[in-house]
């Protein structure tokens, strides 16, 4: 149904307030309250005693209540107004003890309560001009909610600016504002949205932004709805509600709130989706949002990639790190969050592991899709600064791409967050293409919109937003009907250490010890699939001594069985190997390493008649190392790749040596390359990054800064 189909409810300006009228309903209403009260009574009365307190509670009450209700007033307008209370009050007390020991059914009843209905009356008409300011506020504000919207003008307004032919069908009030049903004759939609910003100035009363076209439900192109926003939602701050009940992963979850005003839901099953924005504009806090919500599934298990050393995830996983209770004098026993790699190493592992879950899952699986359960619950993997595996690391870019496309439905969805939406950040195009959802924050320039909506560049402009917490989302829903990315306000939820003021602020840390035991363990089957990258001993202390250096903890000594591991109710099993978790190729040894080993065997005492040297095995040994010698002898002669040298290579090492302490950083060299060169083929940053890391003077002792250090470091 069209919210132009909604039933309305315009309101008129309420009588409440009346000179009148409000002393006559008041009237009624006491006379009802007498008759309802002598009819549960069965005309007996209540106990004078009785009647006496409740009365002096009541007048006390209502005589305090008006005082303190009046306090922005003057004072002898507040003495008037609670000494007016008193005597109304007093008054219809009085005629409900009396009625309650007579009748209120009598000529003599209603002939006192309206005598004293008009003694009061006077009284009221003072009070109420003393709260004229008030009382006008009040309607004023109900009366702008209940505007009438003017669709003559603003069919006028459309011919004054170009636009022939739009006619307004119907008009509808919403949450942000107004929505206008249009018809379109002659000015067809794209050339409609060319005229918004010069609609917005010939309107006057409208903020830059305020106006949104959007196609209508019929999909027709003759049809079509403008949204004008009354209210910046963008610019206020809705906070994250304090809610901690469970939820289910397979309904969508409210993220924020639409410039519209209405709620903004997103469903991460079956949805990839990808966050770009600048630093600062709010993309950390929507991703603590995203936690907050997916922990309180019962369906859902996280597993996060957090390359910002950790940032994001140590919060949520510092009240089981430091054995604290929650708010029911419970042991914290596990952590909230099922993986977290902060490495290139574990974050590869942990990929491998999540696409290892898909393929078990896949292989199990009757047929269709997997709907996550308590049993079952759905993996979801989050990433924070994505771009840190993706532009430097082809096995990561490799395994997110076979895992966005093989989770789908084997319920393994993905969420990436990154600082642009180019291809180094996003992996490149290949996986650009598999997010189902994508969200942009602000950014400095408008040309960073083609990268993040690269098909509505022209609509959507990401230095316009206003920052802090304000994205475009463009989801499949908002693509098929054509309606494009629309702007949300996402909730805000305090993520520092510390207020302003100095006091403590742990609000990340407090909702982590409301909702651990919420989510469900992975599910013994997907656990085991996930066995061979590490799984079971991804909470031991060798593997976690980034959280274990943040919080200032010790790190347990005395083996590997500490709490860590403990905490994840499975067996304490040796760490895999790297070249075994993440499935890395282990080099072949030098000649010799066996020529060294071969000579360790023939030293060797001889316990055991089996570890005799078979001369067999021996002579095998060496022709494999012949072997070796020879094609390494075939290597030396053959130019590889690498002998190919970029010509700008030497001199951008130079740079980085003429750079002194204060090093330099990929983007400086590239824009210098580009200012000396213009129009030749730059180095590609991997290219520069590989050229630096091979080199034994150059050194990166913060990130993304490469300085020269005159003793070789390799």
């Amino acid at each position: 149904m069209s919210m132009f189909d909604r039933p309305r409810n315009h309101e008129p300006i309420p009588w409440r307030h009346g000179t009148i009228s409000t002393p006559l309903y008041t009237a009624a209403t006491v006379y009802a309250s007498g008759l309802t009260m002598d009819l549960a009574t069965h005309g007996q009365g209540l106990p004078l005693g009785l009647m006496g307190l409740g009365s002096i509670a009541g007048i006390a009450t209502a005589a305090a209540s008006r005082w303190f209700r009046t306090r922005h007033q003057t004072r002898p307008a507040r003495l008037f107004h609670a000494a007016f209370t008193a005597t109304w009050t007093t008054a219809t007390y009085a005629w409900l003890t009396w009625a309650a020991y007579g009748s209120p059914w009598t000529m003599a009843s209603g002939a006192t309560i309206a005598l004293a209905t008009a003694a009061i009356t006077p009284g009221y008409a003072i009070d109420r001009y003393l709260r004229n300011e008030i009382i006008a506020a009040q309607w004023a504000e109900e009366a702008k909610q209940d505007q009438p919207i003017d669709g003559i003008g603003w069919t006028n307004l459309f011919e004054q600016v170009g636009a022939r032919g739009v006619k307004v069908k119907d008009t509808c009030n919403t949450r942000g504002g107004y929505a206008l049903e249009l018809e379109l004759t002659s000015t067809p939609y794209k050339q409609l949205l060319t005229l918004l910003p010069m609609i917005e100035t010939r309107k006057g009363d409208l903020r830059t932004g305020a106006l949104d076209l959007r196609p209508g439900d019929s999909g027709l192109a003759s049809d079509a709805v403008l949204y004008v926003s009354t209210r910046d939602v963008l610019a206020e701050a809705v906070d994250l509600p304090a809610d901690s009940h469970p939820l289910t992963i397979t309904e969508p979850l409210t993220l924020g709130v639409l410039e519209s005003g209405e709620p903004f839901e997103i469903k991460f099953r079956q949805n990839s989706v990808f966050i770009a924005g600048k630093k600062g504009s709010g993309k950390s806090v929507l991703l603590h949002c995203i936690i907050s919500l997916i922990t309180r599934c019962t369906d859902a298990v996280i597993w996060m990639i957090d390359m910002a050393e950790g940032n994001t995830a140590k919060r949520w996983l510092r009240p089981w790190a430091e054995q604290q209770k929650d708010q029911h004098g419970r042991l914290i026993d596990r952590p909230i969050l099922d993986w977290v790699a902060t490495s290139v190493e574990e974050a590869v592992r942990l990929l491998k592991a999540s696409v290892a879950v898909a393929d078990g899952r896949a292989r199990r699986m009757p047929g269709g899709k997997i709907r996550p359960t308590a049993t079952t619950p759905a993996l979801v993997v989050i990433t924070d600064e994505n771009p840190e595996l993706m532009s430097r690391v082809p096995e990561a870019i490799q395994e997110k791409i076979r895992g966005i496309k093989k989770g789908r439905k084997a319920a393994v969805d993905y969420v990436d967050a990154a600082q642009r939406g180019t291809g180094p950040n996003t992996g490149g195009g290949e996986v650009m293409s598999q997010y189902d959802t994508v969200i942009g924050g602000r950014f400095p320039k408008r040309q960073e919109g083609q990268f993040v909506f690269p098909d509505y560049y022209q609509r959507v402009d990401l230095s316009k937003l206003p920052g802090n917490g304000a994205f475009y989302v463009l989801d499949e829903q908002r693509s098929k009907t054509g309606m494009g990315p629309e702007r949300f306000k996402g909730f805000f939820v305090y993520d520092d250490d510390e207020h302003p003021d100095g006091t403590d602020a742990r609000v990340i840390e407090e909702k982590s010890a409301e909702r651990w035991d919420i989510r469900p363990d992975l599910d013994k089957q997907s656990q085991a699939d996930a066995e061979p990258f590490g799984y079971s001993t991804r909470w031991n202390t060798d593997r976690i001594e980034w959280l274990l250096d943040a919080l200032g903890m010790p790190t347990p000594t005395g083996g590997p069985a500490t709490a860590t591991t403990r905490a994840t109710n499975q067996p304490n099993r040796p760490t895999p190997s790297p070249s075994a978790a993440t499935g890395t190729i282990t080099p072949l040894p030098s000649i010799d390493s066996y020529l060294e080993r071969a000579k360790q065997h023939n030293t060797q005492p001889k316990q055991q008649p089996e570890a005799d040297l078979d001369p067999a095995a021996l002579e095998r040994l060496f022709a494999e190392a012949e072997n070796l010698t020879r094609q390494a002898a075939v290597n030396l002669n053959k130019p590889t790749k690498k002998d190919r040298r970029h010509p700008r290579r030497d001199e951008v090492t130079t740079w980085v040596k003429d750079a002194g302490d204060t090093g330099i950083t990929i983007a400086d060299i590239r824009a210098r390359l580009e200012a000396l060169y213009p129009g030749e083929q730059a180095p590609s940053d991997t290219a520069m990054q590989n050229w630096f890391a091979t080199h034994p003077n150059i050194t990166k002792p913060g990130r993304g800064t490469y300085v020269w250090a005159d003793t070789p470091t390799q």
